[in-house]
């Protein structure tokens, strides 16, 4: 009965469904999570240099850069992709720091994967960092927008395959310079502005 649901969930979490968002705010945060990383049928329709993923539907690559890509969403926010086949190569452990502050913080593992949910305040939106599967997702929304946000990750990071063949060639190449820049999200330098962190991205 259990694999019943789950698979009707993550079917909805995979697909644009009109009655997606119902599905979506009757689950916790840690429900979507647990319940998309316990899907083992993984589709990719995005192939790159090591890795290739599922980009789900309603999104596209809006930039490349090999281990960091920029991800536009139909209702144009902005994800963006860090792959650390560094650490994938050799298996760190991802790491984070919680502070008493943030909104929401989850850590979660599954069989030899570990990962976390870090959701900070930022003036009226929230700053979502999703790390799974040796890749971040970075984001911010409204709150409004929180749940479909994580669920759209989380597909995303779990969806990533990676080639052993492709990246431990790129290490002993020593062609790992992209996979070590890691997009950051600018913070305002003056936190009680109003404007959202896009506008000060615009502005650089």
């Amino acid at each position: 009965m259990y694999k019943k649901i789950v698979t009707i969930i993550c079917a909805l979490l995979l697909t644009a469904c009109t009655n997606q968002t119902y599905y979506l705010n009757n689950l916790t945060y840690e429900d979507i999570i647990n319940i998309s990383i316990n899907e083992t049928e993984k589709t990719t329709n995005i192939n790159n240099k090591g890795y290739k993923y599922y980009l789900p539907t309603g999104f596209i690559v809006s930039k490349d850069n090999g281990y960091n890509q920029e991800l536009l969403s139909d209702d144009n926010v902005r994800y963006y992709l860090n792959i650390d086949i560094v650490s994938y190569y050799y298996k760190n452990r991802m790491q984070s720091t919680h502070d008493i502050n943030d909104y929401r913080y989850y850590e979660f593992e599954y069989k030899d994967k570990t990962g976390y949910l870090k959701i900070t305040e930022n003036n009226d939106n929230f700053f979502v960092e999703l790390c799974y599967n040796y890749a971040i997702i970075e984001v911010e929304v409204k709150g409004s927008n929180l749940r479909y946000a994580i669920s759209r990750g989380i597909v995303i990071l779990n969806s990533i395959q990676y080639n052993d063949l492709v990246i431990e060639k790129n290490i002993g190449n020593n062609d790992i310079d992209s996979a070590e820049t890691i997009y950051k999200i600018p913070e305002p330098k003056d936190k009680d502005s109003s404007k959202n962190i896009l506008e000060y991205m615009e502005e650089e």
